[in-house]
C-alpha cells in the first residue's frame, strides 16, 4: 500500500510517446498497464523501505487516554 502524500513521477521520451499513443487510440487495457508500470510501480519503488504500518507504532488508545487525563 502506498503512503498518501504528494509524489512526483518523471517520464522519459518513450513513456510520453506511449502515453500519447494510448490517449489517441483510447486503449483502455494499455492505459491500465501504463498506469501500473509507469506510475504505480515507480511510486511504490520510491517509497520502498519508508512505508510504515499502523501496527509498528505505539498503541494509539494509550496515547489518547494519556492526552485526555
Amino acid at each position: 500500500m502506498l503512503e498518501i502524500r504528494k509524489t512526483a513521477v518523471s517520464f522519459d521520451e518513450r513513456d510520453l510517446m506511449e502515453l500519447e499513443r494510448i490517449v489517441t487510440d483510447t486503449d483502455e487495457k494499455e492505459a491500465l498497464r501504463f498506469l501500473k508500470k509507469c506510475i504505480y510501480d515507480r511510486i511504490a519503488h520510491a517509497q520502498q523501505g519508508r512505508l510504515k504500518s499502523h501496527l509498528d507504532t505505539t498503541n494509539p488508545v494509550e496515547g489518547f487516554v494519556q492526552r485526555n487525563k
